[in-house]
């Protein structure tokens, strides 16, 4: 029987470096060809975001995600400072974030829970800032998948994406369930074998072919879309009478009069 270990590969280097490696991860020719598969399945999701703020947090440089977003006011978020000619970024902790309750209309997690020492105190940090009503939007790599085989195998190393949470679709749903978030739906996308060599990749891309027509929920990375629902509060009128019209109609001459004491 084996322990478990204390510390995962990526938060041994989350201080220092992750956010490096996760940048040139996505500079690879494998990081772009996820990045060009998300931005198609964000491009028919993102139109129809409406509201004043739009966050995105990510783990890395802020990638152009929210281009096709109506929204003006775009915020990149994340724990380390970035520059941006599409956000205005600022720096702050995912699990202690500088916003206010109710302030955010939709907010866009890329990869981040993916790359965090505690994913749902940072899911339950952001769904905080959402206005009822507003958006979430959750991009991650998915377990139930051939990306998730690989990292089955390669999970101990410091390699990214393999060394990340790799957290199912349907576990975040029972989170966001619990945080009164309704689960609108759920794409999935990358069916191709997670391999750097592009020969390999094109060799196998009758994999993607196959896995769009039978298996369309197992794709390497999904895009999740909740709401928040809207508590609302009916006033109810008592049953109960009221005092008044319980108390019984006694006539003033059938009350017994107080005696009077004889100081005499």
């Amino acid at each position: 029987m084996s322990l478990p270990r204390l510390f995962k590969p990526f938060q041994q280097m989350q201080s220092t470096d992750v956010h490096n490696v996760v940048t040139t991860w996505f500079e690879t020719p494998l990081g772009q060809e996820v990045l060009a598969q998300e931005k198609q399945l964000l491009a028919h999701l993102m139109p129809s975001m409406f509201g004043f703020y739009m966050v995105q947090a990510g783990v890395g440089a802020p990638q152009p995600l929210a281009d096709n977003c109506a929204i003006q006011n775009k915020v990149y978020v994340s724990e380390q400072a970035h520059k941006s000619e599409r956000y205005r970024c600022f720096c702050s902790a995912l699990d202690e974030l500088a916003l206010a309750t109710d302030s955010v209309d939709v907010a866009l997690l890329h990869h981040s829970l993916d790359f965090h020492n505690s994913p749902h105190r940072s899911l339950k940090e952001i769904t905080r800032t959402i206005i009822p009503g507003g958006k979430i939007i959750i991009i991650g790599f998915n377990p139930w998948s051939l990306w998730g085989i690989a990292r089955f195998f390669l999970s101990q190393s410091n390699k990214v994406p393999w060394s990340g949470n790799f957290i199912s679709p349907y576990r975040l749903s029972d989170w966001l369930k619990l945080l009164d978030f309704q689960v609108e739906g759920y794409e999935s996308a990358v069916y191709s074998i997670p391999s750097r060599h592009t020969k390999a990749r094109h060799f196998f891309e009758w994999l993607g072919f196959l896995g769009k027509r039978i298996w369309r929920q197992r794709g390497g990375i999904y895009v999740l879309l909740a709401t928040k629902q809207v508590a609302t509060v009916t006033p109810i009128r008592p049953r109960f009478q009221s005092v008044r019209d319980t108390l019984a109609n006694i006539p003033m001459s059938g009350i017994v009069k107080p005696s009077t004491r004889n100081t005499k």
